[in-house]
């Protein structure tokens, strides 16, 4: 059992059990910083560094509920025996060919690179750059030629498709949780141990959590973003930690000693109330004279971005006794003043000294977070034009479209924090489509098109936010998801949806990315066979584990072939390394790790 998540369908926020699971402080009940009190950052020694070149940011997309990726990379086309499979299975939930070209609806057009809404004729046809008619990579040639290397991406998902022909997505297909101690097939699936198999393979908890720690055969206690976290903490000197969630509680990354920071979509950032003023109106501006700078608890020399709560009066100043700190001659002043120097105060007991760090911390971090997305605050044309051009007027901003603005924020405050690595956390919650999956194919705020609309135009927002800061080369982005759906549907009519399967499609994203190409084996869509594990539903067994295409992510992220394998400790069971030549083998190679 996962104590962090709630066993709902829909996860996207923490609730009050969740929170102090996940924070281990509620003793504290300081509510006024309820976003930042879990972030119990153990001080090591982080080399005194600035983000600068060798800054890093992960983004992980969660999406919660078990996407139908079935439809959202598919074949096209009439003549491959994939797209024959395809149209005689998926029923009342398969995607028509004749819909990959189509004319958008009104306030449902795309961006063309100088107006928004455009509603000329658009398609989603794709042709990966590393297949052919004559056969693929990804395509076993002893299928005989099975996609005809014709696909296409949902027809809700047309802003991907800019960034798969421009080579800056990729799609990984037939991925999912795998043990690897045994090879499994359609013949060996119900007769293998258990041991052999993902448990709880069909349940959204547990494998959400197996999703996001990559050891299914282990009970959970670290996500993978979690662990590598904590080996990549130490190239970051300020005082934010290296997760950050804008979704709430999860799996991927909870560490040891590493921690998620908590925000919300709305980018609002919680600081001790009662010191706020000024004009313009800032937070602690009734009682600080410089609000850019935040308390430093260590002792020693006060870097330049900090002040010292126990320094001391300087003598009456102009009938100003606060006029050597950085405290105002307010009430407001004195009362801070007060209250950090407790803060600041050592204390003889471990426990009293660890239970004071946490506060410490949450000012802290709430003053870091806040000074660095006061870099981008709204209205800010740089940033924002981005999310307006994908979302034009009569399509609404979304939580996740919120969620991934909030990021792109953090990253373009990123001097503010002092950190080289960033590991952010959003999520969409709604995938469960267990009925009425498409009650209108073309209807763009219903069902499976809805979901699919918003994740593309977040995405492609937030990647053409990135370019537009020079920071895409830097930034990697990543789905995943509790797991594929069955192939076929539930239901003959309008009502009919898809239940819980296994091996699916996730994209990946950014400058590094070798994009533009299918990695990975595309599953035979034979129900009843193939690989279809058990029964005539169509789950597809999984070709690709999590940990091969997490370990490329981490190794890109700067971790060593050594630390790789001491975060992904079952990866050898389906390879037995990171070499060129074995990427390339198993259609893999997916990330230049020279960007």
């Amino acid at each position: 059992m996962n104590i962090f998540l709630k066993k709902t369908e829909d996860r996207t926020k923490p609730n009050r059990r969740d929170f102090l699971l996940q924070s281990g402080c509620s003793a504290l009940g300081l509510t006024t910083m309820v976003n930042t009190i879990a972030q119990m950052k153990l001080v090591g020694s982080a080399a005194a560094q600035s983000a600068g070149d060798d800054y890093k940011a992960l983004v992980c997309v969660f999406l919660n509920g078990g996407c139908d990726s079935n439809n959202m990379l598919m074949p096209a086309g009439t003549t491959s025996a994939a797209r024959a499979n395809y149209n005689s299975a998926r029923g009342v939930v398969g995607i028509p060919d004749t819909q990959f070209d189509y004319t958008p609806a009104a306030n449902n057009g795309y961006y063309d690179g100088t107006t928004n809404n455009n509603t000329s004729q658009v398609s989603t046809r794709i042709t990966p750059l590393n297949g052919s008619s004559s056969g693929s990579i990804f395509d076993p040639a002893n299928r005989g030629n099975y996609t005809q290397n014709e696909f296409a991406l949902h027809p809700g998902a047309y802003p991907l498709k800019g960034l798969f022909d421009s080579q800056d997505l990729a799609f990984i297909t037939n991925i999912g949780t795998l043990v690897g101690t045994q090879n499994i097939t359609r013949a060996n699936f119900n007769t293998l141990p258990a041991s052999t198999k993902p448990p709880q393979l069909f349940s959204h908890s547990d494998q959400q959590v197996q999703w996001q720690s990559s050891l299914p055969d282990k009970p959970f206690s670290q996500g993978w973003g979690g662990r590598i976290a904590e080996i990549v903490a130490g190239m970051n000197s300020g005082d934010l930690g290296v997760s950050v969630s804008v979704a709430g509680a999860n799996s991927f990354q909870i560490g040891l000693t590493e921690q998620p920071y908590f925000m919300n979509s709305s980018g609002a950032v919680s600081s001790l109330t009662g010191f706020s003023g000024g004009s313009p109106s800032t937070a602690y501006g009734s009682a600080l004279r410089n609000t850019a700078l935040n308390p430093n608890y260590r002792g020693g020399t006060t870097p330049a971005n900090k002040y010292n709560p126990l320094n001391g009066i300087g003598g009456l100043t102009a009938g100003d006794p606060l006029s050597g700190t950085n405290y105002q001659n307010t009430s407001a002043g004195w009362r801070l003043r007060a209250l950090e120097q407790i803060l600041a105060a050592s204390h003889e007991s471990l426990f009293d000294e660890t239970y004071v760090g946490v506060p410490q911390s949450a000012r802290n971090t709430e003053g870091l977070v806040g000074n660095a997305l006061a870099q981008t605050a709204t209205p800010n044309p740089t940033l924002d034009q981005h999310w307006t051009n994908w979302f034009p007027g009569g399509f609404a901003q979304t939580d996740l479209s919120n969620q991934l603005k909030v990021v792109a924020r953090m990253i373009a405050g990123r001097s503010v924090l002092s950190n080289k690595r960033q590991i952010f956390f959003v999520q969409i919650g709604g995938w469960d489509t267990h009925v009425s999956q498409i009650p209108s194919p073309t209807a763009q705020n219903q069902g499976y098109y809805n979901l699919i609309n918003n994740l593309s135009r977040s995405i492609r927002a937030f990647a053409d936010c990135m370019k537009a800061i020079g920071m895409w080369d830097k930034t990697m982005l990543f789905t995943a998801s509790d797991f594929n759906r069955t192939f076929t549907p539930n239901k003959s009519d309008q009502t009919g949806g898809s239940d819980h399967a296994w091996g699916g499609t996730s994209l990946i994203a950014g400058g590094a990315v070798q994009g533009g190409r299918i990695y990975g084996t595309f599953p035979d869509l034979t129900v009843n066979g193939g690989i279809d594990c058990t029964g005539n539903r169509g789950r597809w067994i999984p070709s690709t584990a999590v940990d091969q295409k997490a370990a490329l992510i981490g190794k890109w992220f700067g971790l060593t072939d050594m630390q790789v394998q001491q975060v992904f400790p079952n990866l050898t069971r389906f390879q037995p390394d990171l070499s060129t030549a074995t990427l390339n083998a198993r259609n893999l190679n997916m990330i230049d790790f020279t960007v």
